[in-house]
C-alpha cells in the first residue's frame, strides 16, 4: 500500500509540475512573447556580390498586421528599432494591415509617417501579401501608402540595387499570384522575396539562379508546440513554414514576422526584424 501511495504521489507531482509549466508557457505566450521583438542577424557573403556592395545593410521585416493586435504602440516599436539600424535597403514582405481591420485616415497617415521615417538611401521595397489583396479597395489603400512613403512594390518584377556603380545585387519580388517569367532575371547575386514560402520548392525555380530567398506569411506558425509543431498551417506556407528545415535549390530564411493574427499569442515563434549585412 505504501508503495502505491508513493507512485500516486509521484504521478500527482508530475501532473502538477506539467500544469504549472503549461500555465507559465501560456501566460508568456499571451502576455509577454508578442511584445518581445527580436533582431535576427544574417550575413550574405558571395563572390558574385560586387565590391561596391560590401558592408551594405538590408533590413527585412514582414507581416506587420497593423490592426487589432498589432497596436500603434507595438508598431511604433518596430519602426523605432528599424530606424535605429539605419539600413541602406529596406524590404517589407507583405501584409501591412490585418485583413479585417477598417483602415481609417488616421491609420493611413500614421503608416505613411512610419514608412517615410526610414531613409534607406538604396531603396525601399515591398511585395504584397494575401491580406493586402482582400479587396480592390484594400489594395488601393496599400498602394497609396507605399506611393506616399517612397516604397516600391516589386511583385512579379525585379530591381537592381546598386551602390555608387552599375554593379549590384538583384531583388526579385513574387506575388501570391506568382508570375515567374516576369520576375526572374538572375544575372547578378539574386534574392527572391516572396510572401508565400511554398513556391520556394517550385520546379520553375530549380534552374533560376536564385542565391537566397526571404519569406514570411506563416508567422513561424505563431504558436509552435514542442514535438507537435505548429497549431495550424497557413495557405501558401503549408509545407515550408519555419526556419530552414526543407531542402530546396537555394538557402532561404522565413521570418516569423512582427504581428499576430487570429490569436494574440506567440509560442516558440518570437516576433522579429531581420538585419542582413552584405559582403563581397
Amino acid at each position: 500500500m505504501e508503495s502505491l501511495q508513493k507512485k500516486l504521489l509521484a504521478v500527482v507531482a508530475c501532473l502538477t509540475a506539467l500544469a504549472v509549466f503549461m500555465a507559465c508557457a501560456m501566460y508568456r505566450a499571451i502576455y509577454i512573447n508578442p511584445e518581445n521583438l527580436a533582431v535576427t542577424t544574417l550575413a550574405w557573403k558571395n563572390k558574385s556580390i560586387p565590391a561596391d556592395m560590401d558592408d551594405v545593410s538590408l533590413v527585412y521585416f514582414t507581416d506587420l498586421e497593423y490592426g487589432r493586435y498589432e497596436t500603434a504602440k507595438r508598431a511604433q516599436n518596430v519602426f523605432d528599432r528599424i530606424h535605429a539600424m539605419n539600413p541602406r535597403v529596406l524590404v517589407f514582405g507583405g501584409d501591412l494591415f490585418e485583413a479585417d481591420v477598417e483602415i481609417t485616415e488616421d491609420m493611413k497617415q500614421q503608416m505613411i509617417q512610419w514608412l517615410s521615417s526610414i531613409q534607406a538611401p538604396l531603396g525601399k521595397f515591398a511585395v504584397l501579401g494575401e491580406q493586402d489583396l482582400t479587396s480592390p479597395e484594400r489594395l488601393a489603400q496599400v498602394q497609396e501608402i507605399y506611393n506616399a512613403s517612397q516604397v516600391e512594390i516589386i511583385d512579379n518584377s525585379s530591381r537592381l540595387i546598386c551602390n555608387r556603380t552599375a554593379a549590384g545585387i538583384r531583388l526579385v519580388g513574387i506575388s501570391p499570384q506568382e508570375d515567374w517569367q516576369a520576375a526572374l532575371q538572375a544575372d547578378q547575386f539574386t534574392v527572391l522575396i516572396s510572401h508565400y514560402t511554398d513556391p520556394f520548392s517550385s520546379e520553375a525555380l530549380k534552374a533560376a539562379g536564385i542565391d537566397y530567398a526571404l519569406g514570411g506569411n506563416s508567422h513561424g506558425t505563431q504558436i509552435s508546440y514542442p514535438v507537435f509543431g505548429g497549431y495550424r498551417s497557413w495557405p501558401g506556407s503549408e509545407t515550408i513554414n519555419r526556419g530552414e528545415t526543407t531542402s530546396v535549390e537555394f538557402p532561404y530564411y522565413i521570418s516569423t514576422g512582427t504581428g499576430c493574427i487570429k490569436v494574440n499569442a506567440r509560442l516558440n515563434a518570437t516576433p522579429e526584424i531581420v538585419y542582413i549585412l552584405i559582403s563581397a
